[in-house]
């Protein structure tokens, strides 16, 4: 592949993850959805206790989608990022950031995700994907105008 169509490539890859980041964040189920082929599988919190597998694009994006409902706010930021691609077939890597609140938590969590993405008429899809927690952070959650008062005392 020419290097400016593989440039252009591993940015229609990157997209991809970013738009499923977008969708957790947001709470968008439509781009959740349309981040997965049809048959995709995934497992979720691989080295955990609460280690699953979902297959279906429909139904891990709406299982990512009833998770991602559960927060308050969520805020997800990819560290690095490498892709190889092979004609019409991705390997990724993302090592992403996430910052979440929920249940009066503020959750500071270090991701991994290794994806296959596939491309068809609609672009690049994920296929199969690992999600593996590396590390989490947990604090109590201030209220804006606690934090403000904390700041203007000091």
């Amino acid at each position: 592949m020419p290097s400016d169509n593989l440039l252009s490539e591993r940015l229609r890859v990157r997209e991809t993850i970013e738009r499923y980041f977008f969708g957790v964040d947001a709470q968008d189920e439509d781009a959740l959805i349309s981040c997965f082929t049809d048959n995709a599988s995934a497992e979720y919190h691989v080295t955990t206790p609460e280690h699953k597998i979902v297959s279906g694009g429909l139904a891990i994006a709406g299982d990512v989608y009833a998770s991602c409902s559960q927060f308050a706010s969520s805020n997800h930021s990819v560290s690095n990022f490498v892709v190889n691609i092979t004609s019409d077939v991705a390997n990724s890597n993302t090592f992403a950031v996430a910052h979440v609140i929920v249940r009066g938590k503020a959750l500071l969590r270090g991701l991994r995700y290794q994806d296959r993405l596939v491309r068809d008429l609609d672009g690049w899809r994920v296929a199969r994907r690992l999600h593996t927690p590396l590390w989490q952070i947990e604090a109590d959650v201030l209220p804006p105008a606690f934090a403000q008062a904390l700041s203007e005392h000091k």
